[in-house]
This record gives C-alpha cells, structure tokens and sequence, in this order.
C-alpha cells in the first residue's frame, strides 16, 4: 500500500472511533458497557495513530531510529493486548456475567495478558516477539506465537459467551447483539490472516474498527428502545405496544396489563449499595425472561423498581398462575442472597377499545396497591 493510501485508511479508521468515542462520552447514560467501549475506542485509535509513525519510521535508519522503532511497536503490541482483553470484559457485562466484576475471577482471566505484555516488554532487548535488526525493519521474534496465543484465548472465549446465545430461543431478542459481539472475534481472525500473508497494513485493526462499528450501532439502536440496564423493553416501547394490542379482545383472549413492584427496594439500596440493587433488578428481569418469554409476554422495565408485563391469557384464573410463578421463580432464584427479594403484582384485563392505556393502567395500579396493602 503507497504511503498516502495508507495514511489515509488509518486516519478514517480512527476518525470514525473519534466520532463514536466522542457520542458515547457525551452520552446521558454512563453505564459500565459504555465506559469499556470508550477504552478500547480510545486504544484502538491509538494503535492506528502510533502505526502511522510506525510505517514512516520502519527501515529507515537515523540516530535513535531502533529504539523508536521498539517504542512504537511496543505501544501497538500492549494496546492491542489490552484492546482483547477489555472487548472480552465488554462482552461479558453484556451477557451479564458476573465474573466481569469480580476481582479473584478478573485476576486470573488476566494473566494470559500480563504474560503477553511481558513478552513484549521482554522483546526489546531479548526479541521474544519481535525483532528490530540494524537495518531497523520487523520481524517476527521465536515466541510471537505464545503473544498471538494469549490474545487469542480472550478472542476465543468472547465469541463463545456471545455466540452460543445466538441460537438460544431464550435471548432470541439479543441475538443481533450478541452476532455482534461473536462477530469481532471473526472479523478480527479474517484481518489477522489477510495481514499474515500481507504486510503491507495493519488488516486486523481495521477489522476491530469494523467490529466494534457494528456493536456500537445496534448499540444506539437499543438505546431508543431498551431499558439500559435490563435490557428489557422500555416505557416506550410499552406504550406504543399496548397502544396497539388494547382493542384485541375477545371471550377467550384478553390483553392482560401485569405491574410488578419489588418489595422495600430502597433497603437494599441503602443497605447493600446501588451496585446491589442493580444486581436485583437484573435478577427480577432474568426471571421475567426465564419465566414470561416463553409465554410470549412483552417484558419491559417502567422505571425505578417497576416492571411491566403485557400477556395474552384467557381468564382471571391464568394470570394468577403467572403471578405465582413468577414469585415462586424469584423466591428461588434470590434464596442465596443476604435479603429477602419479593415482588408485589397487580394486573388488570383490557375491556376492549372503550378504555385508553391510563384506564388500564390505573386499575392494574390499584391492584398493586391492594397487594402491597396486605403486605404491611
């Protein structure tokens, strides 16, 4: 590739990071996912950044020429290390594992990458990974192999956690997210091996580009209608659903308008920590999937400690049913946990097109009311 070509793809690489970079700092929801992903945006741009110098700089010989050279190959060779392993902390809070925030777990998931940054470190004077000879040009030292092997376990791992959901009919509503989050691994393999038979650019980064490109899009499309830290439908998507599911009644099929309220929410957060109370919104919205998704339910989240489910039932009798197995569910889902997690429901069946939205959704109030009323 000629030098203007190549300084040209480079700089509209990291031109379109520094867009995405600059929408997700300017973002009103600063959520853990999004911290991440400006990380690896930021490092990304970086490495396309140093690689320019990095091409100018490579066999051309001038006082200080090689240990310039190993600087900037070391930066491209650490910042990419750290880009794998921050994609593979993403992938996981997007799936919402817990072993993201657990130091004991994130300490041993981290070791393949301080080995890999040892290496490189190592490098400059031994040529583990790389070697910079008199002439000053590149090439690959006897252990590069242990390097690409350990960016390749978080590689490896990450499109497991993510693309093993694809096919999974329990998460079929994420699965353009999680293709997303699998495809990275792909596109990045595909860059690694036109890069390996061509040198003449950096292939696999700017296939991480495009990547996280696809991430971040249907990101932003979640965003306008997605409860960010669920991952449930939001208020929004609520209205406009029941809006036109609320005149589809019938003597056999009634539009039911479930509210769900978790008991002494504010306890947990002021005992245990907001981080803790998200724990239990997640746990509460994991057992709605778990629980209502495979019932057909539109799950959403209204607000606060508030959930909302809208389901097509025949009787009384059936939403009563629901509302014990979602109880029953929870109660054993959340008995490990160091304080009792309960939910109050109330619900409400649509009388058709004489009544709006608020009308259903102030009974369904006032039978919440009346459940939490006994509760006291």
């Amino acid at each position: 590739m000629e030098l203007f070509g190549y300084i040209e793809t480079n700089m509209f690489c990291a031109a379109v990071l520094v867009v995405m970079l600059i929408a997700l700092r300017t973002s009103l929801s600063r959520l853990t996912n999004q911290t991440i992903l400006t990380h690896i945006f930021g490092m990304l741009t970086l490495m396309l950044v140093v690689d320019i110098f990095r091409y100018l700089v490579n066999g051309s010989v001038f006082a200080g020429s090689i240990n310039l050279n190993h600087a900037l190959f070391s930066t491209i060779l650490i910042a990419n290390v750290l880009v794998y392993f921050q994609w593979f902390r993403f992938v996981g809070y997007n799936m919402q594992f817990r072993f993201w925030r657990e130091r004991r777990s994130m300490t041993f998931l981290a070791l393949p990458g301080v080995i890999a940054i040892a290496l490189v470190a190592g490098s400059i004077k031994y040529g583990w990974v790389y070697v910079i000879d008199e002439n000053n040009e590149f090439s690959a030292g006897p252990y590069a192999f242990i390097y690409i092997g350990c960016c390749a376990v978080y590689m490896l791992f990450s499109c497991i956690l993510a693309g093993h959901r694809v096919f999974i009919k329990r998460y079929f509503s994420d699965r353009i997210l999680n293709f997303s989050l699998a495809s990275f691994g792909l596109f990045t393999l595909i860059g690694f091996l036109i890069e390996s038979e061509n040198h003449s650019a950096p292939f696999s980064v700017y296939a991480m580009v495009v990547g996280v490109l696809l991430v971040f899009l249907e990101m932003q499309s979640r965003m306008i209608s997605t409860d960010p830290l669920t991952k449930l439908n939001n208020r929004n998507q609520l209205n406009t659903f029941l809006d036109s599911k609320i005149g589809q009644y019938t003597e056999n099929r009634k539009v039911y308008l479930f509210v769900l309220d978790l008991d002494k929410f504010k306890g947990i957060n002021d005992t245990y920590g907001h981080s803790e109370g998200d724990s239990a919104l997640n746990m509460v919205a994991d057992v709605l999937k778990r629980v209502c998704g495979p019932m057909g339910c539109f799950i959403s989240r209204f607000g606060g400690d508030e959930f909302n489910l809208v389901a097509f039932l025949a009787s009384d009798a059936e939403a009563e049913k629901l509302c014990k197995t979602v109880k029953d569910d929870l109660a054993r889902t959340a008995a490990s946990l160091p304080y009792k997690l309960t939910v109050s429901i109330g619900y409400a069946a649509s009388r058709g097109r004489s009544e709006t939205v608020v009308d259903l959704f102030s009974r369904a109030d006032e039978a919440l009311f009346a459940e939490k009323k006994t509760k006291k």
